[in-house]
């Protein structure tokens, strides 16, 4: 992975010690959550118990009074019938009832045709029709109805109801006594201690019937009607036992009911406390001790490591990131109270680098050394080679047979190909490689100079890759452009009136190989003719020498337009020629080293 590369943060040290210390910490982190968890449920149910029983303290007055009443209702129910007959005793007797129980604000015995002449208010009403009075009618035993416009008091009234049968146990009617919200709501108990500690909590609780209906609550109805759970009708709630509930009111309100039976089957008190108010610690806030701990944990473990190990490793790395993109300059590492591990990994490093870039300058100056004076015999064999050319040239015009002319000019063009080579190799920038761009233009510059003239001109054009050629592959390849060229110029048929063209091109062909393709045009009919059908066959010999020598291929063929030949061969790596020249100079090196 290279340094500009992102690494996850997980690979980093102090994050993977920070985990291994978590993992470390699991088993007693799962040991104090199931005991935070056996905790929490103790205290939900201790809270619970504590909301009952908050529930019935709050409720305990009213209920008292429904349970009274409906106790005075069921006795004044079999004394009914002794004075049925006698409208001012029953009325007389419905009073005495109303004065034991300042509460009531009617008592009195509806008969089964509805019209009521005994009542505590001794007045005559008549309730047929009424849909409450058919309700109770109907039901023939004790009941409880909410008539929020009683026709008698003219207030919202709770009534407490309870048959009246005669000797025979026939159905007479029933005697009721309604109870006024107005008075119930003065029992209420504004507030009471609650679980937490001294803080008090308003008590909202209300009663319900068998069917769910609201029968009387310490708010009005209609608020009392908002406040119930939202989720499950009143009617759900019959039949069960005491309980507790979490819901959300009918307005929003998220709260915590208790429902505590007055009479199974009959009469409910419900108590409503809104939640953040009888949430005792429970949530998410009774693991947030745990959770705690073992944030705390991970955070010391990765400031340990940061301050022990990572902030060193950092320094270290730095250096060494900077030693590897070729920074040579020695500079004391500081780490100051780093572990003795890291110090002496600091020291071993420091001399390392001390070592490495002293065999490096010894190194370098040897190879330019010899790169001085490599050059030196590159540029010494050119004029050597340069020098014969001469010689020969001399001897050239001194020839008089044509043949000798000819076998000199062609040895004269093969040497000075060979010294273009070496000129290239001496004005290279390295040891290890040629830069095509630069060798066959040369060559083909030297060649086309010898071999035309105003009566054989010529026409070049190349097309060449950004090759670099080792030295093994470039001369022998310069040798052999150089006899192929020849052997184009000589059948290319150029005149002064018609130029002849030769094309050069070498261009890389998939990844390791290259493809040298030498064309040239062909001669008009006239001219073909005087050209040589045959020659002595060295220039082919040559050719298939240095096709052997580059381990590579060749094929030629024609059109209309020119004839071509191309030689397809492998491109050595660069890296073998540097490998090489770098194990030279170390053979070198040791070799004149004294033992």
């Amino acid at each position: 992975m290279t340094g500009g590369e992102r690494r996850p943060v997980a690979s980093r040290l102090a994050i993977r010690f920070a985990i291994i210390l978590a993992l470390a910490l699991l088993p007693a982190g799962v040991i104090a959550f199931i005991k935070t968890d056996a905790l929490e449920s103790e205290v939900e149910a201790r809270n619970e118990a504590a909301l009952m029983g908050a529930t019935v303290q709050a409720a305990m007055a009213e209920t008292g009074l429904i349970r009274r009443v409906r106790g005075m209702v069921a006795s004044l129910s079999h004394l009914t019938p002794t004075v049925i007959n006698d409208p001012a005793a029953c009325s007389e007797l419905m009073r005495g009832v109303a004065e034991e129980e300042p509460t009531a604000s009617l008592v009195a015995f509806v008969p089964v045709s509805g019209v009521m002449t005994c009542s505590s208010a001794g007045r005559t009403y008549a309730f047929s029709g009424n849909p409450l009075f058919e309700k109770v009618v109907r039901l023939r035993e004790p009941g409880f109805v909410v008539n929020p416009r009683g026709p008698v008091s003219g207030t919202s009234v709770l009534g407490i109801s309870h048959p009246v049968l005669g000797a025979a146990g026939d159905f007479m009617g029933y005697v009721v006594v309604s109870l006024s919200h107005n008075a119930l709501n003065e029992l209420r108990l504004d507030t009471f201690d609650s679980t937490h500690g001294s803080t008090a909590a308003p008590v909202e609780f209300w009663t319900f019937d068998r069917d769910g209906t609201l029968l009387t609550s310490n708010l009005d109805l209609a608020a009392a009607a908002k406040r119930v759970p939202a989720s499950r009708p009143l009617a759900e709630f019959v039949g069960t036992g005491s309980t507790v509930v979490q819901d959300t009111s009918r307005d929003g309100q998220k709260m915590s009911y208790a429902i505590v039976p007055i009479v199974p089957g009959d009469l409910y008190l419900m108590s409503a406390f809104r939640r953040e108010l009888t949430d005792v610690g429970g949530g998410l806030s009774a693991y947030m001790p745990t959770l705690l701990m073992w944030l705390i944990g991970l955070v010391a473990a990765g400031l340990a490591a940061e301050f022990l190990v990572t902030r060193h490793v950092r320094t270290l790395n730095r250096a060494i990131v900077s030693f590897a993109r070729g920074d040579r300059r020695l500079q004391a590492i500081d780490l100051d109270n780093a572990p003795v591990e890291l110090q002496e990994l600091a020291s071993a490093y420091t001399a390392m680098t001390e070592s490495i870039t002293r065999s490096e300058a010894e190194l370098e100056d040897s190879v330019h050394q010899k790169e001085v004076l490599l050059r030196e015999v590159h540029h010494r064999v050119k004029n050597n080679l340069q020098l014969i050319s001469s010689i020969m040239n001399i001897q050239l015009r001194s020839a008089e047979s044509a043949e000798a002319k000819t076998l000199l000019r062609n040895l004269q063009e093969r040497i000075m190909s060979l010294a273009t080579v070496h000129r290239g190799l001496y004005q290279t920038s390295g040891l290890a490689d040629v830069r095509a761009r630069e060798l066959i233009p040369d060559i083909l510059r030297q060649i086309t100079s010898i071999s035309s003239g105003p009566e054989k001109p010529f026409v070049t054009e190349t097309d060449i890759d950004d090759l670099r050629l080792v030295p093994d592959q470039a001369i022998p390849l310069s040798l052999l452009l150089a006899e192929a060229l020849t052997n184009a110029m000589k059948h290319a048929g150029a005149t002064r009136d018609r130029p002849g063209k030769l094309r050069v091109r070498l261009k890389r062909s998939g990844g390791s190989e290259a493809i040298l393709q030498v064309s040239n045009s062909r001669p008009d009919v006239s001219m073909r003719a005087r050209i040589p059908a045959s020659s002595t066959g060295i220039g082919t010999q040559l050719i298939m020498a240095f096709v052997q020598q580059l381990g590579g291929r060749t094929d030629s063929g024609e059109d209309d337009a020119e004839y071509h030949m191309r030689v397809t061969f492998p491109v050595s790596p660069l890296v073998t020629a540097e490998n090489r020249e770098r194990n030279e100079a170390s053979s070198d090196k040791l070799g004149n080293d004294p033992v």
